[in-house]
């Protein structure tokens, strides 16, 4: 969980301290949580407390606390595309239908996704 977007996040902070592997994992989890509940897949609720114990472990959870700056939707999803999981050329996300119900997404709606990063990435 949280892999796809935060091995993108590692790659636009080009693998260094600015955003260790832990912290990227953590926002990409957190974005997980969040894009699944707006998807209809979890509740707010499970979104909401699974981001607030990721803040409790002091983990970041917010793209734009990037030292350095956040990447673009577009720049996140360029990097997205080059995942590991990529089948088709649609990425496999692992998305959530609550806490403790991760499951692996193959048909990502990129238009619905790109909107949600578009979002994130900036600030909103």
């Amino acid at each position: 969980l949280g892999h796809t977007f935060g091995h993108a996040l590692e790659a636009h902070a080009g693998y260094s301290d600015r955003l260790l592997h832990g912290e990227a994992i953590s926002i990409g989890m957190a974005l997980a949580f969040e894009f699944s509940n707006e998807m209809g897949l979890c509740s707010g609720q499970d979104a909401q407390r699974a981001i607030a114990h990721f803040k409790a472990a002091g983990l970041p959870v917010e793209i734009g606390r990037i030292p350095g700056g956040a990447p673009g939707a577009g720049v996140l999803l360029a990097l997205i595309a080059q995942d590991k999981k990529v089948q088709a050329g649609i990425p496999a996300f692992i998305l959530v239908r609550g806490i403790g119900e991760a499951y692996v997404e193959h048909q990502m709606d990129m238009e619905k996704l790109q909107d949600f990063l578009k979002r994130k990435c900036s600030g909103k």
